[in-house]
């Protein structure tokens, strides 16, 4: 189904939820993941993302169809996932570093995590980033958006996004075999 469909089945009254319906099963897998990729845990992924569709089922009739509906959801998940971070560091009265700080002790602790060698050092140096470093970087590198899409989900200049990659990229690269 094409965007302009599944947005005009999401902003008719009658539709709404059979388009909702849709746009869960077309998105549900990508956006759970983008927002496992920032909040880490799966209780907490799963928390933000019921909070994501909330937001996108209240504020459909604001969607002004500007940016394609996937950068529109990502740009949802992407704040949800980050004012979750933010309200849990206040909760814990720490900062979003240390709440990041956890990445590795989160990711062993995850039932799911496979723990070769090559994949812990590489898990370990993406600790190592900020929470907006890993976050282009796993939009580019795991969720292959294109530079574009990503300067608009995270409203950053494009050129300031790909700087971000490569050195992250370089950085990675470099230290994955020492």
């Amino acid at each position: 189904m094409k965007d302009e469909e599944l947005v005009i089945l999401l902003k008719s009254k009658e539709l709404k939820n059979k388009g909702f319906k849709i746009l869960i099963n077309l998105y549900q897998f990508k956006i759970y993941w983008m927002i496992r990729k920032v909040v880490l845990s799966h209780e907490s992924a799963n928390d933000v993302l019921q909070n994501t569709y909330i937001k996108i089922y209240r504020n459909i009739d604001k969607f002004r169809q500007e940016s394609k509906l996937s950068t529109w959801i990502y740009r949802i998940a992407y704040n949800e996932s980050i004012r979750f971070l933010s309200n849990e560091s206040k909760i814990k009265k720490i900062s979003i570093d240390t709440v990041q700080g956890n990445y590795t002790k989160k990711l062993y602790a995850d039932n799911y995590f496979d723990a070769n060698k090559l994949s812990v050092k590489f898990h370990q140096l993406l600790s190592e980033l900020t929470v907006r470093q890993r976050t282009i970087f796993n939009m580019k590198y795991f969720d292959e958006l294109k530079f574009k899409e990503i300067s608009k989900i995270l409203e950053m200049n494009e050129n300031t996004i790909k700087s971000i990659y490569y050195d992250v990229e370089k950085k990675i690269k470099r230290d994955i075999n020492e």
